[in-house]
């Protein structure tokens, strides 16, 4: 419990009132022994119980009421956060919204989703503490937005989520900042968010420089994290994994893979339950419908075939185009379409940069064939001299067998890989000590073989020895470890796993720096790894291809499936039809682009949040919520104490509806007042004395 006029309870000890006149009115009367009452005093004793008991309460009841009327004069909060509000000297309030697509979900009895819910309580809250200057942390916006009351607040706040995942750590440092530049009073901080671990990053390292700067302020800042999580009613999502144009039979024809997901938390759904989903599938302005039945709690389509040439009589509109996969609607709208656009399939382009290109022969080779007969692929040798001349723009993966860059050179891949094409490192043969991409390489060795490995591979592969030789003694290292949950060694469409464990080692060139193995020796040694940073773009070859150094090219199938699909991954950056996260396509859609499909009413300096295709000059790009938004981690209490630390903070529960997070309750204590004044005033009544009755004699 807090007030909102502290002060008031300096006057508590006046309670002591009542006490002291009892006390006083004890002293009045000097005690003289007197024989002649001896006897009338023992016998009055007998009924001296009651009056005792009587003024007791009497003055119990005295000291109640005044304390309810301090009480209540200080007027009392109740709240679960109450110890953060601090009374009057709070008159900042800054408002840190999770717009993230799972808080457009509808928790049950609520008239509103969360974001919604969110804004009403904190808007009942800030009237009733009287807070009047509210600052709105927003990552579209360069700076914090100041309101100068509660109703300003309200009508400026969107009440509609976006496809992006939050980023609850950057909007932090954004807080900071503020309160850095602004001399501002105490300050309260309410972060409103369903606690999905996806947006508050829980295990990034800006949450400790975020502790340190909020501590060196001058002003006293609390937290309050409004937690709106809640069980998931019978929600369904649904993702385009694939629309890609092919040359069918019978002309061109849109190939299209979707996947459907139900919460795992839905009411009663069993692993075996098979229900039919009518699912609306647009290409343009055309419309089908296709059942698809639900298995538990997910169904896949693949290779859904749709003809092209039969849509429109535009001759166009089978080179390229868009279309949208949509589910019936459910608890959370926002995850239940999915947008995509699809053209002619651009070529496939490899640069390799290589001083002895026979060493990487087979990586040429795996890049120049084609994984389909609609798509094109091209590979060529280059030196790094030539790099300047080269049309960066066509170039889906680069291959750099060379000693890492510097200079120039570094700064043009960096600006490659940051525009979504990907790089492939290759260790040369005579690594040196440069650094780039936050790694180094530290030179070649040879790993120890492992023959247990090696016999389990020839046991479980009758042909493998007839074309490596006896491979429980060929002295290879082989891998043991590999992530087939990475999007590089996954599974293959059948569900089988990529026969990695077959590779053979020889020579392995050691890394420094942070990275994340996808696939390991034994001991931990990387072969193949991904460098960590947000984009995700560089892939490291700890070995190279050649038969001196290791079996990729005898085993060609995983350097094939792995070529394949980084060059699946950069040619998204070629043409003129993308696929795109939101949140992270500024730089293509942005207020001059224009909508072609998407939810109505978004502002234009938003639309790349939001997920819809939208038209920037002559691309075409689809914009849809990240893979992030499928984890289902939530942020628990240990986690919290990790990220704020020291700080103040407090978390409250706000998953049911509620009219304000805040409430004053100085009514009860008038009632309490009222009710002492009353039971007192009745043990003030005098005793009602009954008649003696009359002795009758006979």
């Amino acid at each position: 419990m807090s007030f909102l006029q502290p002060w008031m309870l300096l006057a508590l000890p006046l309670i002591a009132i009542p006490i002291i006149i009892h006390l006083v009115n004890q002293r009045r009367f000097q005690t003289v022994p007197w024989a002649a009452m001896r006897f009338l005093l023992e016998a009055n004793k007998m009924s001296s119980g009651y009056t005792k008991l009587r003024q007791w309460l009497i003055l119990a009841m005295r000291t109640l009421a005044l304390a309810a009327l301090v009480l209540f004069t200080a007027r009392p909060l109740t709240s679960g956060i109450m110890a953060l509000l601090g009374g009057d000297s709070n008159r900042l309030a800054i408002v840190v919204l999770d717009r993230s697509p799972s808080m457009s979900e509808t928790l049950p009895g609520a008239n509103g989703n969360k974001l919604q819910m969110a804004v009403q309580q904190l808007g009942d809250t800030f009237r009733t503490l009287g807070i009047e200057r509210i600052v709105a942390i927003d990552p579209v916006s360069e700076k914090p937005e100041e309101y100068t009351s509660v109703s300003q607040w309200l009508r400026a706040t969107p009440q509609q989520t976006w496809s992006a995942t939050t980023d609850i750590p950057g909007m932090l440092e954004k807080a900071l900042l503020y309160a850095k530049n602004n001399r501002v009073g105490n300050t309260l901080v309410w972060l409103c968010s369903d606690m999905r671990d996806s947006d508050w990053r829980s295990r990034d390292g800006r949450w400790k420089a975020i502790q340190d700067g909020f501590k060196t302020l001058p002003q006293d800042v609390r937290f309050s994290v409004l937690d709106l999580s809640g069980n998931e009613s019978n929600n369904r999502s649904v993702r385009v994994t694939s629309a890609q144009r092919i040359d069918g039979p019978k002309g061109p024809e849109l190939s299209l893979n979707f996947r459907i997901d139900r919460s795992s938390s839905a009411a009663n759904t069993s692993s075996n339950d098979t229900n039919s989903i009518p699912v609306e599938i647009a290409v343009g302005e055309n419309r089908s419908v296709l059942n698809v039945d639900l298995n538990g709690n997910s169904a896949e389509v693949n290779d859904h075939r749709i003809p092209l040439e039969l849509l429109r009589d535009d001759p166009n509109a089978s080179r390229r185009g868009w279309g949208s996969v949509r589910l019936p609607s459910d608890s959370n709208p926002a995850d239940d379409q999915s947008y995509f656009v699809f053209e002619q399939p651009p070529t496939r382009r490899t640069v390799i940069v290589s001083d002895t290109p026979e060493l990487v022969a087979a990586i040429e080779l795996c890049a120049s064939i084609a994984p389909q007969q609609s798509v094109q692929c091209e590979a060529e040798l280059l030196n790094p001299s030539q790099l300047d001349a080269l049309d960066w723009s066509s170039v889906a993966l680069m291959v750099w067998h060379q000693p890492l860059p510097s200079g120039k050179t570094l700064e043009t891949l960096e600006k490659f890989v940051s525009s979504g094409g990907q790089l492939l490192l290759v260790p040369p043969e005579s690594p040196d000590s440069n650094t780039a991409f936050g790694i180094q390489w530290m030179g070649w060795e040879n790993p120890p073989s492992n023959p247990n490995q090696a016999i389990a591979n020839a046991s479980s592969d009758a042909n493998a020895s007839d074309d490596r030789g006896d491979t429980a003694a060929d002295g290879l290292a082989r891998i043991e470890q590999w992530q087939n949950d990475s999007q590089l060694l996954a599974n293959t469409l059948s569900g089988a796993p990529l026969p990695l464990g077959q590779l053979g080692i020889r020579r392995v060139c050691k890394i420094d720096g942070d990275i994340t193995p996808l696939a390991s020796l034994s001991g931990g040694t990387p072969v193949l790894a991904k460098i960590d940073r947000t984009d995700s773009s560089i892939t490291i070859c700890a070995t190279t291809p050649s038969d001196r150094d290791s079996t990729f090219a005898g085993d060609g199938i995983v350097l094939y499936v792995t070529i394949q699909r980084l060059l699946a991954i950069g040619a998204t950056r070629v043409g003129t039809a993308k696929d795109v996260v939101a949140g992270t396509e500024h730089r293509i859609v942005n207020p001059t682009s224009a909508m072609a499909a998407g939810p109505e009413s978004v502002p234009s300096s938003e639309y790349a949040m939001h997920s819809g295709i939208y038209l920037a000059d002559d691309i075409l790009v689809a914009i849809n919520r990240g893979l992030a938004e499928e984890d289902p981690r939530m942020v628990d209490q240990d986690a919290l104490q990790r990220m704020f630390g020291d700080l103040s903070w407090a978390k409250i529960n706000a998953g049911k509806p509620a009219s304000s997070l805040v409430q004053e309750i100085w009514r009860w204590f008038v009632v309490s007042m009222l009710a002492a004044l009353l039971i007192e005033a009745i043990l003030c009544l005098p005793r009602v004395k009954r008649p003696i009755p009359a002795k009758t004699s006979i």
